[in-house]
C-alpha cells in the first residue's frame, strides 16, 4: 500500500467549487453508482425527496448538488476533506450523530444501543475517495484525524457502520478491518455493524 502526503481540514464554507468540482469529476470517475449523491442521503428527507419528484425530470438531476450547496454554504454539511497537490482527492462526512436525519433517534433506534442518552456522538457515514487514491491510505488518515477532532471537542464516542464483509467501493464507510485496527470495537446490529470508539 503506497502512502501519500496529504493535507486534511474542516469542511467550510469557501470550498462549495472545490467540493463540487470534487463529486463531478473525480470522486466517481471509475462509474461508480453512487455519482450524482453529492454526499447528502444522511440530510435527504421524505419531503426533499417528493419535492424532487414534482419536478420536470430534466431539473431532478440538479437537486442534490443545490442541496450540497446549500448546507455547505450554511454550515449544515460537515466532515473533513483531504488535499493532495491542492485539490480535494477524499471527503470524510461527519457529524454530531443527532444532526443526520437517517440516525435520528426516531429513524434508527437500533444505532443508539449502548450509549447514554446525553452522549455526544461524532458519527461518519460515508468516506468517498478519488479512484486514483484508493489504496493510499487517505481512508485510514481521515478516521485518524476524525478521532483527534473528536478528542479536542470533547466528544463522548466516534462510530461508523462499514459493511460486514469483503469491501468494495460501493461500501462508503470503509472496511470493518480498518476501524479494528484503530481500537474500535464491533457491536452487531439485526441489520448490520457499528464500529465505536470511546473517545
Amino acid at each position: 500500500m503506497i502512502d501519500v502526503d496529504i493535507k486534511i481540514q474542516q469542511l467550510n464554507s469557501n470550498m462549495v467549487s472545490e467540493y463540487i468540482d470534487f463529486f463531478e469529476n473525480r470522486a466517481f470517475s471509475d462509474g461508480n453508482s453512487n455519482k450524482g449523491c453529492y454526499c447528502v442521503w444522511h440530510h435527504w428527507t421524505a419531503k426533499h425527496e417528493y419535492e424532487r419528484n414534482q419536478l420536470p425530470k430534466e431539473e431532478r438531476i440538479y437537486c442534490k448538488k443545490n442541496y450540497a450547496i446549500e448546507l455547505i454554504e450554511h454550515n449544515r454539511l460537515h466532515g473533513f476533506v483531504a488535499y493532495h497537490d491542492n485539490k480535494i482527492v477524499g471527503f470524510c462526512n461527519a457529524d454530531l450523530k443527532d444532526n443526520y436525519f437517517r440516525f435520528s433517534k426516531e429513524n434508527h433506534p437500533a444505532s443508539w444501543i449502548g450509549v447514554d442518552k446525553n452522549d455526544k456522538i461524532l458519527a461518519i457515514v460515508c468516506f468517498t475517495v478519488d479512484p486514483i487514491y484508493r489504496g493510499k491510505k487517505i481512508a485510514k488518515k481521515m478516521l485518524e484525524y476524525a478521532c483527534l477532532y473528536a478528542k479536542k471537542n470533547n466528544y463522548d464516542y466516534v462510530e461508523s457502520y462499514p459493511y460486514d464483509g469483503k469491501f468494495n467501493p460501493n461500501n462508503c464507510c470503509g472496511s470493518r478491518d480498518m476501524y479494528e485496527k484503530q481500537g474500535f470495537k464491533i457491536i452487531n446490529m439485526n441489520n448490520g455493524i457499528i464500529a465505536r470508539k470511546r473517545i
